[in-house]
């Protein structure tokens, strides 16, 4: 190591790089190591991340990053937070209003010292684009289903998004705004990567939302960097309380903006006048 950091800024830099790109775990790590690494640790980071907002994968899919499917699993799909045990007694996979489950249920969120190491605000994931080494997300459409027994309602949302596109921590901050879920009137999330919601007019004519209808949501090479997060609530038999709500909830950064849905934007040709 000692060699290594005898290396100008720029050489180690160049490696870093290679790495991220290699084992983006090892590189988070690898910056606890010297204090000189930091700094040219989010050097090579952000390199990494401006050259992929600049360029497309072969195969035209935008993923999320292994490791945040690792470490973040559960918050991409509320599904994935319930046990085999529990899959097997439960008829529908609700949170029940519980909406903090799938942040508990976070491999690393079991031990006090270590989540509260994960979610402090200078943690280097929070600043990791969730595509990172492809095209980042560059517009979130938010879909937001509630039925009750008085009748259904669904409500359309854009999250306004930095230039850069979407990063882990963004996303992290999203799921706990008071906007994005219905909070303890919450059974399920999920983040579709790749599709945006198609036409305005469409939507409104629909009493409902339905992910794979191609008349209300569009994939493809037009919605790559596209993204929805699908969320669907509803009363519940009983309000759920947890001893770590709160520290889930304080742990929020940034205030995230959801506007009203506007849409992609849509080609008109003038063709003439009606007589």
């Amino acid at each position: 190591m000692t060699n290594l950091l005898n290396l100008p800024n720029e050489i180690l830099i160049a490696i870093l790089e290679i790495v991220a790109t290699v084992d983006l775990q090892s590189l988070i790590t690898l910056q606890l190591t010297n204090r000189r690494l930091p700094a040219l640790v989010r050097d090579a980071i952000n390199n990494v991340q401006n050259i992929s907002s600049l360029k497309y994968e072969d195969d035209g899919e935008t993923q999320i990053h292994p490791l945040w499917k690792t470490k973040f699993e559960s918050l991409f799909n509320t599904a994935d937070c319930f046990t085999m045990d529990e899959k097997r007694r439960m008829l529908y996979l609700s949170l029940n209003g519980d909406y903090t489950l799938p942040f508990r249920r976070l491999p690393w969120a079991e031990k006090y010292d270590k989540r509260k190491t994960y979610i402090r605000p200078e943690a280097s994931w929070r600043n990791i684009s969730l595509t990172f080494g492809r095209a980042p997300i560059t517009q979130l459409d938010v879909v937001k289903s509630y039925s009750a027994p008085e009748g259904d309602s669904v409500d359309y949302y854009q999250v306004e998004l930095p230039s850069c596109g979407m990063t882990m921590g963004l996303f992290y901050d999203v799921l706990l705004s008071e906007k994005a879920t219905y909070r303890r009137e919450t059974g399920s999330w999920e983040l579709i990567i790749g599709r945006r919601l198609r036409s305005y007019d469409v939507l409104s004519e629909y009493e409902c939302f339905i992910p794979d209808d191609r008349d209300l949501v569009e994939w493809g090479v037009e919605a790559r960097q596209a993204a929805i997060l699908y969320v669907r609530g509803g009363p519940v038999s009983h309000i759920s309380t947890s001893e770590d709500e709160d520290d889930w909830v304080s742990s929020r950064q940034n205030k995230q903006r959801l506007l009203p849905w506007q849409g992609p934007i849509q080609n008109f040709i003038f063709t003439g006048y009606y007589d």
